[in-house]
């Protein structure tokens, strides 16, 4: 048997039966003896206890309890006689064989070990199977195989192994549910014949060796990479076709152009804060400010943007010192 499967023995077959024909020698023994101590003795109580207590355990050989969560089929003489359902059921002793199987639903796992898909990738599938006892067919689970719990589990695992070697790789991954619903489907259609409800089948995890994991992780990290890159790229062209609108504006309009590089010096001048700037008088003939008197005033003009900017007595004086 395979490793996937958990041993098996009478107990665990879900099926157990309830005897009675202990109950009526037990009765019976209770009554010889108590009658005849009773009678030795002379004792009526004896005698009458042993008789009832003898009469009790007699009857209770003919009922039988079942609970809500079981079914009963009844063997009379070796040969099927009906199906019982919860509560006080009646029954012959020696006569009538009570089975009793569990209906409520159970899981099983169940494993594929080392199988090869369609690409020859080696995996190793777990999986769990929720199953129940049809209600109305609990005799079919009983009386036509011998051990539904074993053989559905055996079933489950030849369909899977089956699935996985006529499928690839990255469907085994991607298209779990599918392959769930598929072996769903065929351990139903065999199982139906037991009188078993399968409500479900679900892959838990897909094992792969560890090598081949190391290289599709590494895969991955280049297919990541190359996708930046060229998202990079992109952007990088958007950013140069904004530029060339930029300078199309700027050569059609000097006097924007030295807006806008004022602009810039501002900028430059507001972020150093308490920092000197020097600029070349190239930069100063190319906007304009070739001259002093329009350079001074453009100097004073940008002390009090940086004032208003910077509030604070102390840095706003050194800014000013310093600027003048």
């Amino acid at each position: 048997m395979s490793s996937g499967y958990p041993s098996f023995n009478f107990a665990e077959k879900l099926i157990k039966q309830k005897g009675s024909g202990s109950h009526v020698i037990v009765g019976v023994f209770i009554l010889i003896v108590g009658i005849g101590i009773g009678t030795a003795e002379r004792n009526d109580l004896i005698t009458y206890s042993s008789l009832s207590i003898g009469i009790a355990i007699i009857i209770s050989s003919f009922l039988m309890i079942i609970k809500q969560f079981e079914r009963a089929v009844i063997l009379r003489l070796g040969r099927y006689q009906r199906q019982v359902g919860p509560g006080v059921q009646t029954r012959f002793p020696f006569a009538d064989n009570v089975l009793v199987v569990d209906i409520r639903e159970k899981v099983s796992e169940f494993k594929a070990e080392r199988m090869l898909t369609k690409d020859n990738v080696p995996v190793t599938i777990d999986a769990i199977l929720r199953y129940k006892i049809i209600e109305e067919h609990a005799k079919d689970a009983i009386l036509n195989v011998e051990n539904f719990n074993q053989m559905i589990q055996q079933v489950s695992q030849t369909t899977l192994r089956n699935n996985i070697g006529s499928s690839i790789f990255q469907d085994v991954l991607s298209k779990r549910e599918e392959i769930n619903q598929h072996v769903r489907t065929i351990i139903s259609s065999e199982a139906s014949s037991w009188g078993i409800e399968v409500t479900g089948v679900e892959i838990r995890q897909v094992i792969i060796p560890q090598e081949l994991e190391s290289a599709m992780s590494m895969q991955a990290q280049a297919e990541r990479e190359k996708s930046a890159r060229v998202t990079y790229g992109e952007s990088e062209v958007l950013v140069a076709k904004q530029f060339e609108e930029a300078a199309k504006v700027y050569a059609d309009n000097p006097v924007a152009y030295a807006l806008r590089q004022s602009n810039m010096l501002y900028e430059s001048i507001k972020v150093q804060g308490n920092t000197i700037v020097m600029i070349p008088s190239e930069s100063l003939n190319a906007m304009g400010f070739g001259n002093l008197g329009t350079t001074i005033a453009y100097l004073e003009s940008t002390k009090k943007a940086a004032a208003q900017q910077k509030p604070s007595g102390n840095e706003s004086s050194t800014s000013g010192e310093k600027i003048q």
